[in-house]
């Protein structure tokens, strides 16, 4: 058995009951759940995140493992994430509860890991620290492999710890399939292993077993040599790295310390030091080699980093965010070794202090949002194209979530990279078979896309601009328009309906959108309502949905004469509405009054029939 020589003056006792440790074990794993599953779809997906949905979108293995070729992630991740989407759905929850998981088991792994090196209080220290961690907590909220990645490293590290004190076959075996696992999921994985191998050169006799670990090392990477050439080949392709990779500089440093230490950034590096230091009358190295494995996992990936930037940029605060395990393990036994009451006031002050502020967060486009609009103002059969710079897998994931599943949805992003210069010829061939789409813009500038649509005959009749850090982000649709001869209605002596869109069939409890074009003679001295809704055979109102058009965005008293105008309206049917056909609606009003307009086109009426609508 191996056995770390300690100082034989122990300066903070350690004696704490076996049912009191796993108390306080089962405490810190239900806070890390709380805080992990509370609000777990309060935040729509991002783009990082709309990439794991598409490269898991396929049911067979064989078929995500070839969409990642071209990538530079390994697969294991998202076979996992395939399959777990068979079982549990593809909404966010389910989804995002993937990582999850794996993140709860590495707070239970760090607590473990703490008690082995140090001592059970140390362990559930640690625990804490990473249960509170703020950028612990946001990406095991995301669709993201970095939550696995670093529960395989957690875990390599315990049965490492285990292997040095007897290295039996079956931890042997355990640690090989942990180190498989972890390069089959995030190659960032590979910077334990000269962890562990410089820990053993330092701690472990006789020093031929360190050639023994090597071997196992050796050994295990076979396994990953039929993915070896598709990472060279993913590296050859991006020989530049990350593309969002941050800068090598003291801003850098600065930002990732708040990041994951965060603020007051001395209390995390205060306690840091404490647990790499011991306290005799002075501050002075930790005699026992176990606090050189959490030192040297702080050290060695940010040392690894900054030498291969030059070669390949892979500094990223989430690539470096494996820093969180050894920063917990290390701040864990720094509470630790102050004297009661002083480790409880401690705890208490780390406790509160994570709990009350948030040093880490993303703000993201919010997808979900804009997607939702474009559902409640579809005119049923069009094309949705999306025209922005980065996103646009999370903004279909959306689209596709609440628009008809027949929805043809379409990047121009991507058909610039897969038609290059002959770009244009199958936007052209989509603009000639179509007469109207949505389409989302996010650039610097004007949209160029403009011209080519206007020269195919098409007018903007709607828009909506939301903001992402204050950059807009603009939706467009865009018509063919109809004459102005073709007329449907007149309400009251200038607003005319040229077009009505809609399915004309609906299921029970499902959401009825109608699209309607208006114009008007003369811009309306008011601000008029629209009022789209079902009526039985009886004349009864059965569902209804009124607003100024486009949800109030583009009120009447702002049209210009003769502009034509999309106006959406979404009729959720209810559930227990009896099958059959109904009336479909439409009426415009002075909502101030209830003064309605009345209809001119056959005699003076209140509401216009459209259409019928079965109902099934």
């Amino acid at each position: 058995m191996l056995k770390f020589k300690r100082n034989s003056k122990k300066l903070v006792s350690e004696k704490l009951p076996s049912r009191l440790a796993l108390l306080g074990s089962v405490l810190v794993l239900l806070l890390a759940a709380y805080l992990r599953i509370h609000h777990l779809d309060a935040n729509g997906l991002w783009g990082d995140e709309g990439w794991s949905v598409e490269f898991s979108e396929p049911s067979s293995p064989a078929l995500v493992t070839r969409n990642l070729v071209d990538d530079l992630h390994p697969p294991l991740y998202f076979v996992t994430l395939s399959a777990w989407r068979q079982v549990a759905g593809d909404s966010e929850i389910p989804m995002r509860f993937w990582a999850v998981c794996p993140a709860l088991l590495t707070v239970a792994l760090v607590d473990r890991i703490g008690r082995k090196l140090f001592s059970p209080s140390a362990g559930i220290a640690a625990g804490l620290v990473l249960a509170i961690a703020d950028k612990h907590i946001l990406l095991s909220q995301e669709v993201r492999h970095y939550p696995l990645a670093f529960m395989w490293m957690a875990a390599s590290s315990f049965v490492f710890l285990l292997w040095l004190e007897n290295p039996t076959r079956r931890r042997t075996l355990l640690y090989a399939v942990l180190i498989i696992a972890g390069v089959y999921t995030h190659y960032y994985t590979t910077l334990i292993l000269p962890v562990q191998v410089i820990y053993t050169a330092l701690v472990l006799r006789p020093r031929h077993r360190i050639w023994q670990l090597i071997s196992i090392m050796g050994l295990s990477l076979l396994a990953f040599t039929p993915w070896a050439f598709v990472a060279v080949h993913q590296l050859r392709i991006r020989p530049e790295g990350i593309l969002h990779s941050m800068p090598l500089s003291w801003e850098t440093a600065d930002t990732l310390t708040i990041d994951y230490l965060g603020k007051p950034f001395i209390l995390g590096t205060g306690l840091i030091l404490v647990g790499s230091l011991a306290f005799k009358n002075r501050l002075q190295w930790n005699q026992s080699p176990a606090v050189w494995y959490p030192v040297l996992w702080l050290g060695v990936p940010i040392t690894i980093s900054i030498v291969v930037y030059p070669l390949v940029t892979v500094l990223t605060d989430r690539n470096l965010a494996l820093l969180l395990l050894p920063i917990a393990i290390l701040a864990g036994h720094g509470i630790v070794s102050f004297r009661r009451p002083g480790r409880a006031i401690l705890a208490a002050l780390v406790l509160v202090n994570g709990l009350a502020s948030t040093d880490s967060r993303y703000v993201q486009p919010n997808w979900r949002t804009m997607a939702r609009y474009v559902a409640q103002n579809y005119p049923t059969g069009e094309p949705v194209l999306m025209d922005v710079r980065g996103g646009d897998k999370a903004l279909r994931y959306y689209l596709r979530r609440y628009l008809p599943p027949d929805t043809q949805i379409i990047s121009l992003n991507q058909w610039r990279i897969d038609y290059g210069i002959y770009f244009q010829g199958p936007v052209q061939d989509l603009l000639q078979v179509n007469n109207g789409f949505w389409v989302a813009y996010w650039g610097d500038g004007p949209y160029e896309m403009d011209s080519t649509y206007q020269n195919f005959g098409y007018t903007q009749t709607a828009s909506r601009r939301f903001y992402h850090l204050g950059a807009p982000i603009d939706w467009y649709h865009y018509d063919r328009l109809p004459s102005t001869d073709e007329i449907l209605g007149l309400f009251g002596n200038s607003i005319r309906l040229h077009r009505v869109k809609t399915a004309f069939e609906v299921r029970r409890g499902d959401t009825l959108t109608v699209s309607l074009w208006w114009s008007t003679t003369e811009t309306p001295p008011i601000s008029y309502s629209v009022s789209v809704f079902l009526l039985d055979s009886d004349g009864v109102l059965r569902a209804q949905h009124d607003s100024a058009p486009q949800n109030g965005q583009f009120p009447t008293n702002t049209w210009a004469p003769n502009q034509v105008v999309l106006d959406g309206h979404a009729l959720k049917i209810p559930k227990g509405l009896p099958r059959g056909d109904y009336s479909l609606a439409v009426k415009v009003y002075n909502s101030a009054d209830g003064q309605i307009l009345q209809i001119l086109t056959d005699g003076a009426i209140e509401y216009l029939i459209i259409g019928t609508v079965q109902v099934r």
